[in-house]
């Protein structure tokens, strides 16, 4: 490494900018954690990659955008995304039902700004949107077979289910609470020594 400071840049939240940073933490990357608010944000967003946040700029200053593309970029240089090609396969399976169950069920409900559509809509997440993905979830981790989604040893996949995983348990208690392989699962991430000191000094935030 060229001694440059990483830096991750997102908003005050875990939301997508905390596989990134995980990884970074497991990975034993020092990293400056940079949270910005709207006004920062909107100021800044023209002069970004592609407009959007997180975005991470390494070590040789490159900046980097797309939090799935920065996780893949990670899993591949610190040793999480390289195995044959059924294993990448599986990795970015688990990744995309991730990414479906944040970008249709889980943004939608939590975002919502009226309290009362947002209960409504809570409502129906817990009753019905969440049992078919956790089911698929539960799957691929069982066909892991080694207590990680792909493999014997963490990817990032594990990562990101991980920190979704982390918001649900809070969010949809009585769902999670049905399921002890994936909670289970979290709480075997949580308490790698790295990740767990992260978890300890990170801010105290909602998402």
């Amino acid at each position: 490494m060229s001694g440059k400071p990483w830096k991750v840049t997102y908003f005050n939240g875990r939301g997508r900018a905390e596989s990134t940073r995980i990884v970074l933490t497991e990975a034993g990357v020092p990293f400056e954690d940079i949270r910005i608010n709207k006004e920062k944000w909107d100021a800044m967003k023209e002069s970004t990659p592609t407009h959007t946040l997180p975005i991470l700029e390494t070590d040789e200053g490159i900046v980097l955008s797309q939090s799935s593309a920065i996780l893949r970029y990670l899993g591949r240089r610190f040793g999480m995304y390289n195995g044959d090609v059924m294993e990448e396969y599986r990795i970015d399976l688990v990744m995309n039902i991730i990414d479906d169950l944040v970008d249709k069920i889980l943004i939608p409900a939590l975002f919502e700004k009226d309290p009362l559509i947002k209960a409504e809509k809570m409502k129906k997440v817990e009753g019905e949107d969440l049992t078919g993905y956790l089911k698929l979830l539960s799957r691929e981790l069982q066909a892991g077979g080694h207590g990680f989604f792909v493999g014997t040893e963490l990817t990032i996949a594990d990562v990101k289910v991980f920190t979704v995983l982390e918001n649900m348990t809070s969010d949809f208690p009585e769902t999670m609470a049905k399921w002890d392989d994936l909670r289970e699962f979290k709480e075997r991430i949580a308490s790698r020594p790295k990740i767990a000191e992260w978890i300890k000094k990170r801010p105290n935030t909602w998402f």
